[in-house]
């Protein structure tokens, strides 16, 4: 039985990383990234915690920890999904019959390799968010840590974005690709700016 990428070491992730096989690729490496980043704010929210208790910086990390585990079963799903993708693309294609086969294979498996992209998307948006409410708790020695993990939130979801484009880039179902197409900009708008906020935040707090 092949091991799951959510049971390798951190090196033996980065080996498979690079490489010639195509998973895991960049989904699973920008749901990686928003794992780190997820548990970087769980670990600035302990650090918090131990100064003041109140139950908004209790709901903040245990937000942090959700979704630092989905991000990691975002890292196998991902692989998972592009596997299918190429199952797909292997179909015979001979005759007719198998053409059509083949072609419904593929655009079933091209809208699950969207979706699960999409899903770490939302969630890297729902992570950057997250390390915003954060910037009110963290400490001084802690609000660096802060800065990384929103740097990480936003690393994933532009990381996922780029993964749920090409996928869409194959899909023939119009309706399927206005639809994630309009999900994933309500989870990119305004990213950029929120990012910017906290990292600037961040700075004028450790600026020397």
């Amino acid at each position: 039985m092949q091991t799951r990428l959510t049971d390798l070491s951190l090196r033996d992730f980065a080996e498979r990383l690079g490489s010639a096989d195509p998973t895991p690729g960049g989904g699973s490496a920008a749901a990686y990234a928003g794992a780190l980043g997820a548990a970087l704010a769980g670990m600035v929210g302990r650090i918090a915690l131990k100064r003041e208790t109140n139950a908004a910086l209790t709901d903040i990390v245990d937000e942090a920890d959700g979704l630092r585990a989905h991000f990691i079963q975002l890292v196998q799903d991902d692989s998972a999904a592009f596997d299918r993708v190429t199952a797909a693309l292997s179909l015979p294609k001979r005759t007719t019959e198998e053409k059509s086969t083949r072609k419904e294979a593929l655009q079933a498996a091209l809208l699950a390799a969207a979706r699960v992209p999409l899903d770490a998307a939302k969630a890297g948006r729902r992570l950057l968010a997250l390390c915003e409410r954060l910037l009110e708790h963290a400490t001084a020695t802690a609000i660096s840590d802060a800065g990384v993990a929103a740097l990480l939130a936003e690393t994933a979801l532009r990381g996922a974005a780029l993964n749920v484009m090409i996928n869409l880039a194959s899909l023939a179902d119009a309706t399927h690709v206005k639809a994630l197409s309009e999900e994933l900009d309500r989870a990119v708008d305004g990213a950029d700016a929120l990012r910017a906020t906290v990292v600037e935040r961040v700075e004028a707090k450790i600026a020397r």
